[in-house]
């Protein structure tokens, strides 16, 4: 390469590693929400993604960030090579997907579960002269694990004068499975009509929801095998490609302009394999009821 073309690839990789710091840096610092904001398409994949993974590994994501940002460093650093050491990064972030496939169908049991114990829990706290907004905001700090912050969120939106149907609509897009939707119809519906018997409502839809956690559960148990299959496969290719990538004699053609950008490409190949794999071994929630919203943030305050 010419010096021109080795200063603007430079330049380019210099500011996408200024990028890559402040984004970490955003990432282990942690961001705090804005409740009337809802977040953006990107933000909430992630935090989507980041939600199936054993609760011992969303607590270290922070820590889990910060080594991939060292690794990337340290083996770009190592071999001289910008894409070696962005693979290396991104396969220690994707690492625990690789490792538990079958996170989305346990979170979302466990949401199902939560979802029924927050609803017993409402139609033990409403009582004659409480509105329901009232309801959800004296049991947020009780709400269970799996989905206290959107229950916080709610609570938070709702004590900061966001239209209610709007904040319930805004709860059924963050949870996005159809059950849910059957929820957020009931606190829609209550919203309009004030009609009586709301205690009686939640907990028969209760019942109904931990009834369809316990099938769900079943279901999960059969597909184990096949689970445990993709993490073997996905576990095999990944040695596979890593020994590679030590060999000089297999990657030493990979350590030029061209061969990086090749391997771009076979980075991106892969990756989307590990996706297709994972994606085969994910249990869908149930089709939405809702439309989702749109992607523009309401107004704080602002009634429809």
């Amino acid at each position: 390469m010419t010096t021109n073309q080795l200063a603007l690839v430079a330049a380019v990789l210099a500011v996408l590693a200024v990028l890559g710091v402040v984004q970490t840096v955003r990432e282990v610092r942690g961001r705090i929400p804005d409740p009337a904001k809802p977040p953006s398409r990107w933000a909430a994949r992630l935090r989507r993604a980041r939600a199936e993974l054993p609760a011992a590994w969303q607590a270290r994501w922070r820590q889990l960030v910060a080594v991939a940002v060292l690794v990337t460093l340290g083996v770009w650093a190592w071999t001289g090579w910008p894409v070696h050491g962005l693979l290396a990064g991104a396969t220690v972030l994707g690492l625990p997907f690789v490792l538990h496939p079958g996170g989305a169908a346990a979170a979302r049991i466990e949401r199902l579960e939560a979802l029924g114990q927050w609803l017993n829990h409402l139609a033990g706290i409403h009582t004659a002269g409480i509105s329901l907004s009232q309801t959800i905001q004296a049991s947020a700090k009780a709400a269970p694990a799996p989905i206290a912050v959107n229950v916080r969120v709610l609570a938070e939106r709702l004590r900061t004068g966001v239209d209610a149907q709007e904040a319930f609509a805004r709860l059924a897009d963050e949870l996005a499975d159809g059950v849910s939707d059957h929820v957020v119809l009931l606190f829609q519906s209550h919203a309009v009509y004030k009609g009586r018997g709301l205690a009686d409502a939640l907990e028969a839809l209760a019942v109904t929801i931990h009834q369809q956690a316990a099938d769900a559960r079943d279901v999960e148990a059969d597909r184990a095998k096949v689970r445990k299959s993709s993490r073997m496969v996905s576990v095999a290719i990944c040695v596979v490609v890593v020994g590679c990538l030590l060999n000089d004699a297999w990657s030493a053609w990979y350590g030029s302009p061209v061969g990086q950008a090749a391997l771009v490409v076979l980075g991106a190949m892969f990756a989307w394999t590990l996706t297709w794999l994972r994606r085969l071994a994910r249990t869908q929630p149930d089709p939405r009821l809702l439309d989702p919203l749109p992607a523009a943030p309401p107004a704080p305050g602002g009634l429809r």
